[in-house]
């Protein structure tokens, strides 16, 4: 029970595994990270798109209005975040399959919300989980998971640049 537990939180399956072992993604795995990376080529392309029109746009009005620096100000700061958004609409992320073995560990990890520079009556302590193996770290973990992977050795199968978990394979009981 407890391995089709851990399947489910991961949603992984028995081929994905077995694709993660050879170092490759299945084509399941493969369908959802592709639609990930184009959804989020869309949504860069958009806000590229919402900030060089509206650079333009008040570009426009700076000419018409020479007198207002203001307007120029606004239409340089417009345009360099459109720039930095175009770098965004053509990077392509890194879906390598990576694997990494050792003992799973649990940390919880709490931050503060807002700047450091905020009034502390405005900042909030938020707590999440990371789980460590082996020198890697995996953000966001699920706490549900702790009971049935704390302490034990697994293999965990995982894309190389957004460190996304693909697939868990038990290896031992912890001591």
């Amino acid at each position: 029970m407890k391995e089709d537990q851990i399947k489910g939180y991961f949603a992984f399956t028995d081929n994905d595994l077995t694709a993660n072992r050879m170092g490759k993604l299945s084509d399941k795995q493969n369908k959802k990270l592709k639609e990930n990376d184009d959804f989020a080529q869309k949504f860069v392309l958009g806000m590229f798109l919402i900030f060089l029109l509206t650079g333009l746009f008040i570009g426009y009005r700076a000419v018409t209005q020479m007198n207002n620096i203001g307007l120029w100000v606004w239409t340089v700061v417009l345009l360099l975040i459109s720039g930095w958004f175009f770098r965004g609409v053509r990077t392509t992320v890194d879906n390598t399959v990576l694997k990494t073995q050792g003992i799973v560990e649990f940390v919880k990890v709490e931050k503060k919300t807002g700047s450091p520079t905020d009034p502390s009556s405005s900042r909030m302590t938020v707590s999440s989980y990371e789980m460590h193996v082996a020198g890697d770290v995996f953000g966001n973990a699920n706490p549900a998971l702790i009971e049935h992977m704390q302490g034990d050795e697994y293999i965990i199968y995982f894309t190389k640049a957004t460190k996304q978990i693909l697939s868990v394979e038990f290896v031992s009981k912890g001591k």
